[in-house]
């Protein structure tokens, strides 16, 4: 394959940040789609990060599968999500020197995949324990990897043949590396082992206690090895020839995430959780820090993003650690990706920050989805990213990101809502303050200030805007109930014993029911704050879901596998019905006549209510847990939010089809 100039990358995302929506991914290959699913919104909860030897291509794992997006353009090229173990994530991975292969371990399992394809022609099952180390030889035959039994083992790539097992390590392998040549291999944990490569023979012992090292990386000359993640935060070079140890640079107080060499071998640069530090490789002594991503770097964003808004420009998060680090085919940019897929230019020169750039949307737990009015826009709350994202319906494209910046608020926002219909957002300050906003035009509406600093979990806006609750997270069994214009507190609900698990607003924002960790619910009247009813029907599990009906006279509950349909005016149980185990999500399609469950199992079912709780059909696509539910305006499209990060888009029409089989 033929290696691209890294440094073209650099400009060509710095020109896109400028002149394109940064965050504006097109999902035009819906790789991987269950049956009845008609679209993918986000790329899953990223795990790892990595670079691939030559720059040109970089791989991100997720929980849906491994993602690699050429580095020009920005643009997955595959996606190989069939992962057959219970591993999603690969404990160990790599690159081939040419990029064209990736090799990654799961469980006991090794998998490698074409990029070009994003096939895997060979799978490896003949390791004995938990794989921690994996690399690629430089010409793509050999495969090493490492144990949990201290073992090395070597495989010849075309066949999956088992060659040979090097011997000799005193604990745990966590990283091993070719040399340029393919002559060497190197292995550490708390130990430096130097193997040849071909006949499996030791080359150098060196005894000196490193922690434990799980990164290493030869220079591209060869002469130098790079060992980095110890308990002691510290570099290790090795000179290869003489087999000493050179240098150990210090001054991370962080734990490092990786390493990397200049196309000179001259600079080495290590990316911790503090900063990213620059080292003299011919003396060890630093040469300048940069900032990770997750400190304050300036950038114009406004408080909040219009939902009509082009101006996408990506505005770094306190979460976004840096994965994986490289210097650009001429080491004059230093190039980094974060937890959240983001990738950061930076210039070695000056250390100064220079852009972002975003390879596609990675999140957190999906836990709350609200469609446009129209049908046309589907809104999602983040989980713990503090942002909400709203999707174009149509293309499946990401449309807006409605996060606040710093504006006039003295203090990062979190724990983010919006109200049906996307008409509102609101937010809570770190220090207390909650704010309310117009979602279209980003206008404040109001605040509500509070006394102290108070965390809550799963803010939640009525249907008509009106009101907010949220449960205190210090106070487990009580829920807070504002009114937001203008923002004041009106009641505390505490009449729960145990902690508050769940609740929810009726469509017309009348009524409002919760549910706790000893199996009670409760009807409360919005308006009044008046406890309306107890509602007894379970007895052992937390209550896990809510959902009105769209007409506001039925409540549907949800406890372990147990499904109870409520009258909500006489307070009597009409139905109860069984469904998969510990139910998380409901919902009502328009009309009233269906309900959708999931929950815990990631499969989805669907209820036709009339005359009697039927099921009509079962599926699954998510990779975790079900958390949400949400039919679509005109009924056609049932939207899922899972604990995989991902939102699923289901075609009705089909899924009855599918139920009818």
């Amino acid at each position: 394959m033929k290696k691209q100039p890294f440094s073209i990358f650099v400009y060509l995302f710095i020109l896109c940040l400028l002149l394109s929506n940064g965050f504006a991914q097109q999902y035009t290959a819906q790789w991987h789609l269950p049956e009845g699913a008609k679209a993918r919104l986000g790329r899953g909860k990223l795990n790892k990060v990595i670079f691939s030897p030559d720059g040109t291509r970089i791989a991100v794992s997720t929980s849906i599968g491994i993602w690699v997006y050429d580095t020009q353009t920005t643009e997955a090229v595959s996606l190989f999500a069939e992962i057959q173990t219970g591993e999603k994530a690969p404990k160990a991975w790599t690159f081939s020197a040419d990029a064209v292969l990736i090799a990654s371990a799961h469980g006991k399992r090794i998998y490698v995949w074409d990029t070009v394809t994003g096939v895997a022609f060979a799978k490896l099952d003949e390791h004995p324990d938990s794989i921690t180390a994996i690399a690629l030889s430089p010409d793509s035959t050999k495969l090493a990897t490492a144990g949990e039994d201290w073992v090395i083992r070597l495989w010849d790539v075309r066949t999956g043949k088992y060659l040979n097992s090097l011997k000799g390590h005193p604990g745990a392998v966590n990283a091993v590396a070719f040399s340029p040549d393919g002559k060497i291999l190197a292995s550490a944990g708390s130990k430096l082992r130097l193997w040849d490569a071909d006949t499996g023979v030791l080359l150098h012992a060196d005894h000196k206690d490193l922690g434990s090292i799980d990164r290493l990386v030869f220079s591209p000359d060869g002469k130098i090895l790079a060992g980095a993640g110890g308990w002691d935060r510290a570099v290790h070079l090795w000179d290869v020839n003489t087999r000493a140890l050179q240098k150990t640079p210090k001054g991370h107080t962080g734990e490092i995430q990786d390493i990397a060499f200049s196309s000179d071998s001259r600079t080495l640069v290590s990316a911790g959780t503090d900063a990213m530090r620059l080292w003299d490789v011919s003396n060890g002594t630093e040469l300048k820090s940069l900032p990770t991503p997750q400190d304050k770097i300036p950038h114009p964003v406004p408080p909040i993003l219009k939902l009509e808004a082009i101006n996408q420009a990506y505005l770094p998060r306190y979460r976004d650690r840096v994965h994986s680090v490289r210097f650009s085919e001429d080491a004059k940019k230093l190039i980094s990706v974060s937890r959240d897929g983001s990738i950061h230019a930076w210039d070695v020169d000056t250390g100064l920050y220079q852009a972002s750039f975003s390879l596609g949307a990675y999140g957190d737990i999906v836990y709350h989805l609200v469609f446009s009015e129209d049908g046309q826009y589907l809104a999602s709350n983040d989980g713990y990213e503090e942002r909400i994202r709203v999707w174009d319906i149509e293309d499946a494209t990401q449309h807006a990101i409605l996060t606040p910046g710093q504006g006039d608020l003295l203090n990062p926002i979190g724990e983010l809502t919006v109200s049906s219909g996307i008409k509102k957002v609101a937010g809570r300050e770190l220090h207390g303050t909650i704010h309310i906003w117009d979602a279209e035009t980003a206008e404040p509406l109001s605040s509500i200030p509070m006394d102290r600093m108070i965390r809550y979990w799963r803010l939640l806006l009525s249907p008509d805007g009106k009101y907010l609750a949220g449960r205190d997270i210090s106070a487990r069994n009580k829920i807070e109930l504002w009114q937001t214009d203008p923002g004041a507190h009106l009641f505390t609900l505490e009449d729960h014993i145990r902690q508050v698990t769940a609740y929810a607003f009726s469509p017309d924002s009348e009524f409002f029911a919760s549910g706790a960790q000893d199996s009670t619910i409760i009807l409360w009247a919005v308006k009044t704050g008046e406890r309306l009813a107890y509602l007894m029907g379970y007895t052992k599990k937390p209550i896990g879901a809510f959902v009105f009906s769209p007409d506001s006279k039925t409540l549907a509950s949800a406890s372990g596998n147990k499904i109870l349909l409520w009258d909500v005016n006489t307070r009597e149980q009409i139905n109860n019905f069984e469904a998969m185990l510990d139910i998380e999500a409901l919902a009502f399609s328009p009309d009233g006549k269906t309900l959708a469950s999931g929950g815990g199992d990631a499969r989805i079912q669907v209820w036709n209510l009339v005359p009697s709780p039927q099921v009509q059909t079962t599926f699954s696509g998510h990779q975790d847990s079900v958390h949400v539910l949400m039919f679509s305006p005109d009924g056609k499209t049932l939207a899922s939010g899972g604990g995989d990060g991902t939102i699923l888009l289901w075609d009705w029409e089909t899924l009855k089809k599918i139920g009818n089989r």
